[in-house]
């Protein structure tokens, strides 16, 4: 089981993550797309405390749902969903439980999301990858 220590904690993600090879950053979705067409993968991106409230923040997780889509990769939204049942914090334990992969845009502030956090954190943990993008196609 990996040890990250605390949210948020990043960096200690990677270098605990180098270990197993699951966290890859700065790679392109057009690159996830070719080893993970066809699979589940939940969409983590910024809800709780985004700038411009719950609905532009769905509205972010649906534009970036479509563009998964059009790559032939299965999204799953924890932003969505939370979105959809009028949530106030979106809760990616499911999600990130039943797809394969975890992918993360990068989006302004990202790494500043709990809910991003603890999406790559339990995907992590159930030895499933992460990928932050670093661009969309």
């Amino acid at each position: 089981m990996l040890d990250f220590g605390g949210p948020l904690n990043w960096e200690r993600m990677r270098n605990q993550s180098a270990k197993s090879v699951l966290l890859h950053e700065g790679v392109l979705l057009a690159d996830v797309a070719a080893s993970a067409a066809g699979k589940l993968a939940c969409l983590a991106t910024p809800y709780e405390g985004f700038d411009g409230g719950p609905v532009l923040a769905a509205d972010v997780a649906i534009a970036w749902m479509g563009m998964l889509a059009r790559a032939g990769i299965l999204p799953l939204s924890p932003a969505f969903m939370a979105s959809e049942a009028g949530l106030a914090v979106e809760r990616p334990e499911g999600a990130v439980r039943c797809a394969d992969l975890v992918i993360v845009p990068v989006l302004p502030g990202w790494q500043h999301f709990a809910g991003v956090w603890l999406a790559a954190f339990l995907a992590l943990e159930m030895n499933k990858p992460v990928y932050v993008l670093n661009g969309g196609v």
